[in-house]
């Protein structure tokens, strides 16, 4: 029997495991002659999933010839679990589904074996809006897990929703009771994620239009993930007309990643700051990352990024405002 890998990315998400999940029950059923081998970093998360299978370990997998490999819900070279395992497999022979933008080194696939739509609010929304368009019977605890992969990756509907977000999220066979249950079982926090929510602080600086949040605590990548879309974190660090631009500094060990989001009215290019710090996303709401280095550069850096973009629309709105010292103005 040929055997099929299933990746998605390090420190996996609602979205990640759902959609992985739902393809793996999708490729058993459509092609009972693969076996579906998940290659994908444990999570307690599955515990708020239905019908979620064993992972086994990178060393399992290792000794595992496969002969395909799909990835879910990532496209990025170096976020993906397992990726010495994954560039075994032809290239012919991998597949992509995804809705983000490559914004760093990409995944080798061949662009016919690539199904991304960026406009989508999750993975597990592509996956749901296939199966409608083909009129294929989707059981209550796929929907389940699709739901769940959409609510996780829009905070409950609060950012990324399109008009096909809502048209794909109704078809799907669930009662409203049900839905209500999906999203209890989302935004249950564990112990460890309660702790780290009270340890995030704000950092005390005197620039205008921006807030600056850290959570310096040790934590697994797994934990701090679904922790920073839930909604009592998206309140806490969320920006305000005072202050339109935020940013959240997670350190762990001497590697930081760091979330930037804004108002729709704001005109800062965020996703510019995000570029610069090794990063990418949305317009309003984009990521970046820092690798060996200190909190003080990490903060540094930002603030720089920041006063420049600032710095930009100064300009644009006042040219004058931007003479040197010592210019002459000939006019």
């Amino acid at each position: 029997m040929k055997k099929i890998g299933l990746f998605t990315h390090k420190g996996c998400d609602l979205d990640a495991l759902c959609s992985t999940e739902s393809m793996a029950k999708l490729i058993e059923e459509d092609y009972p002659n693969l076996e579906v081998i998940p290659i994908i970093e444990d999570s307690y998360l599955k515990e708020k999933m239905k019908d979620t299978r064993e992972f086994i370990s990178l060393e399992e997998a290792e000794k595992i010839e496969l002969d395909y490999a799909l990835v879910c819900d990532v496209n990025e070279y170096d976020r993906v679990y397992g990726i010495k395992i994954l560039e075994k497999v032809p290239v012919e022979k991998r597949y992509l589904i995804d809705h983000h933008d490559g914004n760093r080194v990409e995944l080798e696939i061949p662009e016919k074996n690539r199904l991304i739509d960026v406009k989508a609010s999750a993975t597990c929304q592509i996956i749901a809006e296939r199966l409608i368009e083909k009129e294929k019977t989707i059981s209550k605890n796929m929907a389940y897990n699709l739901y769940l992969g959409i609510v996780s990756d829009t905070s409950i509907f609060n950012h990324g929703v399109t008009e096909k977000t809502k048209e794909i999220v109704e078809k799907l066979p669930l009662t409203e009771e049900e839905k209500q249950e999906v999203i209890k079982k989302m935004t249950e926090l564990t112990e460890k994620q309660k702790y780290l929510l009270g340890k995030i602080t704000k950092e005390e600086l005197a620039i205008e239009g921006i807030s600056i949040y850290k959570l310096l605590e040790r934590a697994e990548e797994g934990d701090i993930t679904p922790l920073v879309k839930h909604n009592k974190f998206q309140e806490k660090i969320a920006p305000t007309e005072e202050n339109p631009v935020s940013c959240f500094i997670i350190g762990i060990g001497n590697n930081y990643f760091i979330k930037l989001k804004k108002l729709p009215d704001c005109d800062i290019d965020i996703l510019e700051i995000a570029t610069k710090c090794h990063g990418g996303g949305h317009e309003t709401r984009c990521a970046g990352r820092f690798y060996n280095d200190t909190y003080e550069n990490v903060l540094a850096t930002i603030i720089t990024e920041y006063e420049q973009e600032k710095g930009k629309l100064e300009q644009v709105s006042n040219p004058q405002k931007k003479k040197q010292v010592g210019e002459v103005n000939l006019e």
